[in-house]
């Protein structure tokens, strides 16, 4: 079952703070760049590693771009897209 954008907004940040936990939840706006609040490379890293296992998405090595998880409104979005695109499984 596909989560609405709010859903996948309010999981998204969880994670976040999970990673940066020097980071307020009133800090972490739709918008702030993740980046200039201290996320480093490191903690990118785990961000998408802890955002693949809390959706159950993979994603695709050109989507792990900087831009893609530079905001909580980026990584919403990926997030939201990637559930839309998720094949059913089909017996052969």
């Amino acid at each position: 079952m596909m989560k609405s954008f709010e859903d996948i907004k309010q999981k998204s940040h969880s994670v976040v703070l999970e990673i940066m936990p020097n980071v307020s939840s009133e800090e972490l706006l739709d918008d702030v760049d993740l980046f200039s609040l201290g996320l480093d490379s490191i903690n990118a890293m785990m961000l998408v590693m802890n955002l693949q296992d809390a959706f159950g998405v993979t994603f695709e090595t050109c989507e792990i771009d900087v831009d893609n998880f530079r905001t909580l409104a980026n990584i919403t979005e990926l997030i939201k897209n990637k559930q839309e695109v998720i094949p059913t499984s089909v017996k052969v």
